[in-house]
């Protein structure tokens, strides 16, 4: 009786430990990958520092809703997770981002690979801010087009997102 009740209290006591933990915004999905080419490790030398902004859907999109693949170059930058921002450091120069999903069309189970690039010109001691914008054209499929846009424009999009990796200790709502 007494060793039933013990193991009922740590049953107890480590689903409160799980469900604090996940609420406390302890996990985060997004990663950088920090071997990209783009990325400048020495903080010390010239760098843009550039935010990836990936908003919450109004609804859900399926496929398109998994993690967003974002390349630099053709390399692999991130994986950015819905509803969260993240911050990079970049070696000024231009470079070509380009943001890849999979996603639903034709309104069958067909899955496709959407992606679309722009060039952007990064250039040193600059902020810069780039926004996953979705477009769901339905039955063409959701993509996501890598978007440019101002300060203000940023601190608008992340005020309900989490920041992950660098920009928990640089979150845009400080600047």
């Amino acid at each position: 009786m007494k060793q039933s009740r013990v193991i009922v209290g740590l049953f107890l006591l480590a689903c409160t430990l799980l469900v604090s933990a996940c609420s406390t915004s302890m996990f985060r999905l997004s990663k950088v990958n920090k071997g990209n080419s783009l990325i400048q490790a020495n903080p010390d030398l010239p760098h843009a520092t550039v935010y990836f902004i990936r908003p919450k859907t109004e609804h859900t999109l399926g496929f398109t809703d998994n993690i967003l693949a974002v390349e630099a170059d053709g390399e692999k930058l991130m994986g950015l997770a819905m509803g969260e921002y993240t911050m990079v450091q970049f070696k000024p120069r231009e470079a070509k981002i380009t943001m890849r999903t999979l996603t639903q069309i034709r309104g069958r189970w067909e899955v496709t690979e959407m992606a679309r690039t722009r060039s952007f010109d990064f250039e040193a001691g600059k902020e810069y801010f780039i926004l996953a914008d979705v477009v769901n054209e339905e039955f063409r499929g959701a993509r996501f087009y890598p978007r440019s846009i101002s300060l203000f424009d940023a601190k608008q999009a992340v005020r309900d997102l989490e920041p992950a990796g660098q920009a928990r200790k640089h979150p845009i709502a400080e600047l």
